[in-house]
């Protein structure tokens, strides 16, 4: 903690203000290309004649873990070189931004070695699995109770009473001291007046998963490779600068979705909960498709900009002008600052800002939800569709997080962009339960199974129906049976498919065409289970690798799902995608 806590002092700055001209691009103006396609004449020829995507789902650490098993095993076989994308969401967001930004590891100790099941030894498949895994010091080694070479205790003595432990339900008042007749949102409200902490969440997340890649620097802020030079002219030695390095790595473009939220809808029956998303990436940040307030019900327009990823966050300060798209804002950063990778990292993996979601959301007195407002990130956004009467973009601030406030699964920014194969892994089904599978069923127009269900083509019970459905519902149940096969079977879904794609003005996505996925839905496998030394199989929960978000907590744990997303590749995806692909003889298993 004490280590922490320094860091955190180093990040600690008043930036004064500093303003600079940037980048911006209007979606909606006619013949617009994404700027990965023609800004850069380095990237669009190093992605030119792609069209191949990888969706990485979040899940917390389950998320990273599973993602960087993919991840190796796509570039072991000569996949990854071949996909135009890779678009991560929420926690696998932590594994892509140092994938392509550190500098510490090569990627093949990054990405560690590919051990055969017979291998998983605890002690070896910790040794062996990358520096991804081994670098995030606050994950304890080994499930409670192991040590090293200790392989014949039973799972109950290795993982202690705490598997069977209940929590118990603490009443705030008594935490907070407050008096029985003074109403407990008021007494909250008192007692809890922090003022702005919107960068408490990214400050964390920095430290855990990106300050051990040296990628948490103050005041610093990040760029693609091929700007690098241009970002020096702009700010000489007085920022430290990290690159992607895309090009050089032989990699797609990096690809991170998040949310714009709107925190007071979704509370009652009669306001559907309202999000919008917004894309993160090397070369740009911004919300694609335009959202006018007279028809969001948002009291500004969002929407139909993008801008440098450096200038994100960001106050206006010149006339919004098409055709000059280098302009004028005002770069300043709050007192609390671990630099502009860390906003990133942060605002797509703040699930807690996510809180709408919940059952229990529509109980939260607003008092409280005000409070909460400032330890939840916040941006200031603008957007060309509402200037003032200088034509200056009109400036606000607004509460930002992770893309599971609609989705989770990674396949909305490659449908946006009309890639028309693609790889989408996920492994939602948590503890094995196919009704927590909610953005899979909304993707195909299907209502929730859960308590309370959720509308067809939502991902929660707060949400319109189709907000989310972009494939054709009466293609979900041929898609379906072949995921309840797999279930029967105890293995994970490979399945290849191909989906028509619905308009989905929500989104920003246009249908009329066909996609072809290869869906990879992990479940727990049999095979895998069987396969691996009985010391690794008693460490693991029978449920594994289906935890919940945060259930992952030891690097063995982390380890052994990474490889077992590895030997998933290995068994059948790799065929199954290059198969997709048209090119089965070049792949290397």
């Amino acid at each position: 903690m004490a280590s922490m806590l320094s860091w955190a002092l180093l990040c600690t700055v008043a930036t004064a203000s500093a303003t600079t001209s940037a980048r911006t691009w209007r979606p909606s103006t006619a013949g617009f290309a994404f700027p990965e396609d023609e800004w850069s004449e380095v990237l669009a020829q190093h992605l030119g004649g792609k069209d191949f995507g990888v969706a990485l789902a979040g899940g917390g650490t389950r998320g990273l873990a599973l993602g960087h098993g993919i991840l190796r095993s796509l570039r072991e076989t000569g996949l990854l070189e071949k996909a135009k994308y890779l678009s991560v969401t929420s926690g696998s967001v932590w594994l892509g931004i140092p994938f392509y930004y550190q500098s510490l590891d090569s990627l093949d100790d990054y990405l560690g070695s590919t051990l055969q099941p017979t291998q998983m030894l605890p002690e070896e498949v910790v040794k062996k699995t990358g520096t991804a895994v081994s670098r995030i010091t606050y994950l304890s080694e080994y499930p409670k109770g192991y040590q090293a070479g200790d392989s014949d205790k039973t799972v109950g003595t290795l993982l202690g009473s705490e598997a069977n432990s209940t929590s118990k339900t603490v009443e705030s008042g008594s935490i907070f001291g407050c008096p029985e007749d003074e109403g407990w949102c008021a007494c909250m409200v008192s007692r809890f007046q922090p003022g702005s902490g919107h960068q408490l969440w990214s400050l964390f997340v920095a430290y855990i998963f990106l300050h051990p890649f040296d990628l948490a620097g103050r005041d610093s802020t990040h760029c693609h490779e091929s700007q690098l030079e241009r970002m020096r002219a702009k700010f000489g030695n007085s920022k430290t600068i990290y690159t992607a390095k895309d090009v050089s790595r032989k990699l797609p473009f990096l690809l991170s979705q998040s949310a714009i939220l709107a925190p007071y809808t979704g509370l009652q029956a009669d306001d559907p909960l309202k999000f919008f998303p917004l894309e993160q990436t090397p070369l740009y940040t911004g919300t694609v498709p335009a959202y006018p307030k007279n028809q969001s019900g948002m009291p500004h327009d969002i929407g139909d900009v993008l801008v440098e990823s450096f200038a994100w966050d960001s106050k206006m300060v010149s006339p919004w002008n098409a055709t000059n798209e280098d302009l004028m804002l005002d770069l300043s950063r709050g007192i609390f600052n671990a630099g502009d990778l860390a906003e990133w990292g942060g605002i797509a993996t703040s699930y807690v800002a996510d809180f709408q979601i919940r059952e229990w959301a529509d109980k939260i007195p607003r008092c409280l939800i005000a409070e909460g407002e400032k330890l939840l990130p916040q941006a200031k956004l603008w957007s060309p569709m509402e200037v003032d009467e200088k034509s200056v973009p009109v400036t606000y601030e607004q509460a930002v997080g992770d893309a599971g406030v609609y989705d989770d699964l990674g396949h909305i920014p490659l449908l946006r962009r009309r890639i028309s194969k693609m790889a989408i892994i996920t492994s939602e089904a948590i503890h094995l339960d196919l009704c927590e599978m909610t953005y899979v069923l909304a993707a195909f127009g299907q209502p929730g199974c859960l308590t309370p269900p959720n509308a067809a083509g939502a991902s929660n019970p707060k949400m319109k129906a189709g907000s989310l459905t972009v494939f054709e519902p009466s293609e979900f149940p041929a898609f379906w049976s072949q995921v309840q096969s797999a279930v029967e079977a105890n293995e994970s879904a490979v399945i290849r498919g191909r989906y028509s794609v619905v308009d989905n003005e929500v989104l920003g996505i246009k249908g009329g065409w066909k996609v072809d996925v290869v869906w990879v839905i992990i479940f727990p496998s049999k095979t895998f289970r069987e396969s691996i030394p009985p010391q690794t199989s008693k460490l693991l929960p029978t449920y594994f690798p289906n935890d919940l978000a945060s259930e992952m907590k030891t690097r063995f744990e982390m380890s052994v799902a990474s490889q077992y997303a590895s030997w998933l590749m290995q068994r059948s995806v790799a065929k199954e995608i290059s198969e997709m692909l048209g090119d089965v003889k070049e792949v290397i298993i």
